[in-house]
């Protein structure tokens, strides 16, 4: 299983202790200038050749095309990276404190922007890194790369839509004492006893971490900036509604590559007592998504570059 639909699978044991969550409340506030001027990524020549290729899109061929291009640091190094644009897309961050029923909780709204007309590419959903007085504190989740297509324009904020909350008890220099309360627990022999002995036992850490740590809070973005022809399948796919890449695998059910027979083999349908879909249900091996992603792709759409890996401006804010 991916890494990151491992991190949701934890969120739901999160969720269901009280510990705060993956996605928030998607609001966008200002975001900071970066000053910098990122440099042009050019389609291939024959831009209006007519010529088409044809492609298709593997997510596992788009995290190999990035492995070993960063490593996140980890919990506890020191960290100050630098702003970076990548293939002419920087990202752009925005962290907002605030007191959710007592607890401190950031929101982090990731996007991008770019100073090339219309740019197309595949970015992460929102990657983050956080430090507290430039030591590293981000959450377990908060490094995961997972792709998507994203289209940014001069002088505005391309938005992911996958905003990130955390909170104190979600850092990773106290994360792990989370964890051992919920250590080999056995939901299935549990009795209600046991179950809410570690809810509470969980609720009273959370209450202990409801204050951020004092500090001071850098929030980065950071993702790997892909065209080339993974961009541009993506673009094809995108242009038809087929959106959520990443997760096709699962969600094809919901798009119209349900249409497919060959998709339809690998999911089923839970309905109700009048017929009526409930959910559906669908783990498609990535060589049938593959063949039903297949497109003629314009070549004009292809930019011949290396995928690179951009940082955003830090978010700041300081705990008293």
């Amino acid at each position: 299983m991916r890494k990151f639909l491992l991190a949701l699978a934890a969120l739901v044991v999160a969720v269901a202790s009280a510990a705060a969550g993956w996605f928030g409340v998607k609001a966008w506030k200002a975001s900071q200038a970066t000053g910098e001027s990122p440099s042009t990524a050019s389609p291939s020549a024959a831009a209006t050749s007519g010529d088409t290729v044809d492609l298709t899109f593997r997510v596992s061929e788009v995290d190999a095309s990035v492995e070993g291009l960063f490593e996140p640091p980890a919990c506890g190094d020191t960290w100050t990276p630098s702003s970076d644009q990548a293939n002419g897309v920087l990202p752009k961050v925005d962290a907002s404190l605030r007191q959710v029923a007592g607890t401190d909780t950031v929101t982090v709204v990731p996007g991008y922007t770019t100073e090339t007309a219309g740019l197309g590419f595949l970015a992460s959903e929102g990657s983050i890194i956080v430090t507290r007085d430039d030591v590293v504190v981000t959450p377990g989740w908060g490094a995961e790369f997972v792709p998507e297509y994203y289209v940014a324009t001069p002088g505005e904020t391309t938005l992911t839509q996958s905003n990130v909350e955390f909170t104190g008890a979600t850092l990773c220099d106290v994360a792990d004492e989370l964890n051992e309360i919920w250590e080999g627990f056995d939901w299935s022999t549990a009795t209600e006893d046991e179950i809410t002995a570690k809810q509470d036992e969980t609720a009273a850490f959370n209450a202990e971490h409801a204050s951020l740590t004092p500090g001071t809070y850098r929030v980065y973005q950071w993702s790997p900036i892909i065209l080339g022809e993974p961009a541009a399948i993506a673009r094809v796919l995108s242009e038809e509604g087929i959106t959520g890449l990443a997760g096709l695998q699962y969600n094809a059910g919901y798009t119209a590559l349900y249409d497919d027979p060959l998709v339809q083999e690998h999911c089923t349908d839970q309905l109700d007592a009048e017929g009526n879909l409930l959910s559906r249900n669908c783990d498609v091996p990535e060589d049938v998504l593959a063949e039903a992603l297949e497109r003629a792709v314009p070549v004009e759409y292809i930019a011949d570059v290396p995928p690179a890996v951009a940082f955003s401006l830090a978010a700041e804010f300081t705990v008293e």
